[in-house]
């Protein structure tokens, strides 16, 4: 018998997904998937991590800092975000399938970015005036984090263990 090994990866809901009132919607394709939901927070105002946290779960090894990073990190601090940690058989896989392509108009139909990017750029416009800086041609609201690989999950869970917030979804408050 051919067994695929349990994985976890993380997930994080990010603010555009907030403010068009998809969070629901993005968080129910997830759990469709059959893997087990092993821990969940929402942060927002004071819980949420700081601009300087976000730019290091972003860009942890680049020597330039792209464009983009200030933009990025200031608009995850904004918030809200809900993080999400997923454990299954290939669960990077199945998330990352269900996710879509990292620029939402390249994502297929029946994809979250896919599904739910018609529409976005008009509904997040004043939000890009907002965060976008100078010279940044890459800033995008793209609705959701997703780990890609064993190595990115270790390195990105690691922002958010030990919070009391982020704890297993059946746990007590």
């Amino acid at each position: 018998m051919n067994e695929v090994e349990q994985e976890d990866t993380l997930v994080i809901i990010k603010p555009d997904s907030f403010w068009r009132s998809l969070n629901f919607q993005v968080e129910s394709r997830f759990k469709a998937l059959g893997l087990k939901l092993v821990a969940t927070c929402t942060l927002a105002g004071t819980e949420n991590l700081s601009p300087a946290r976000w730019a290091e779960f972003y860009f942890p090894a680049i020597g330039d800092k792209p464009p983009c990073l200030k933009g990025t990190a200031q608009y995850m601090a904004f918030g809200p975000v809900q993080v999400m940690q997923f454990r299954g058989d290939a669960a990077i896989l199945k998330i990352r399938r269900v996710v879509g392509a990292t620029r939402p108009w390249q994502a297929d139909p029946g994809t979250i970015r896919g599904d739910f990017w018609p529409g976005a750029e008009a509904a997040n416009a004043p939000y890009k005036l907002k965060f976008q800086q100078p010279g940044d041609d890459k800033f995008l609201f793209n609705m959701i984090h997703a780990s890609d690989s064993q190595p990115s999950f270790a390195r990105e869970i690691k922002f958010f263990n030990g919070r009391p917030e982020f704890r297993g979804a059946g746990d007590p408050p």
